[in-house]
């Protein structure tokens, strides 16, 4: 009998290490397995921030309407509001996509399947630019700004650092 109660003991030995464990088992393998899911996860986004930002510090994410013609391959306008007026290039193909739906699967598929330069246009310049961010950190590349003009911070008055001699009037 005491061969047999050995045996028992032997079988029994490993779940009295998982039961010694089992909260710690508990906490550490739905961590591993969610770490590994997002380490691994190809929709992710990419955090490298400094790199996106740097075509939109230099200017080289912005082209203007009259300089669109001058992309290489075919061209996907994205519309971002729907009070977007004005004629666009016929040789683009166009697409209508609220800001708040861009990152749907079906949006981003699209975009990551098209073979040529892709042009979000909005009427507001900032729309465009926080939109440019979010889809550059997903990874898509070759995407512009359209806007009518490139040089977005024209100046209608000349800096003065010295305010106690009043505002200077220029036209």
């Amino acid at each position: 009998m005491t061969v047999v109660a050995s045996n028992l003991q032997k079988r029994n030995y490993p779940m009295k290490i998982l039961k010694k464990y089992i909260i710690v088992i508990a906490i550490a393998l739905p961590a591993l397995i969610l770490i590994t899911i997002k380490t691994f996860n190809a929709a992710g986004f990419k955090y490298d921030a400094k790199r996106w930002s740097i075509p939109s510090f230099n200017g080289s994410n912005l082209v203007s309407i009259s300089d669109t013609g001058k992309l290489q391959g075919d061209k996907l306008l994205v519309i971002l509001d729907k009070e977007t007026e004005g004629e666009f290039m016929t040789s683009a193909h166009i697409v209508m996509i609220p800001p708040g739906a861009i990152l749907e699967k079906q949006h981003l598929r699209l975009m990551r399947e098209h073979k040529g330069p892709i042009l979000l246009f909005s009427a507001d310049p900032g729309l465009s630019a926080r939109v440019w961010m979010i889809i550059s950190q997903t990874g898509i590349t070759n995407i512009y700004i359209m806007t009518s003009h490139i040089d977005n911070e024209i100046f209608k008055s000349r800096f003065r650092p010295d305010t106690v001699t009043g505002p200077e009037f220029t036209n």
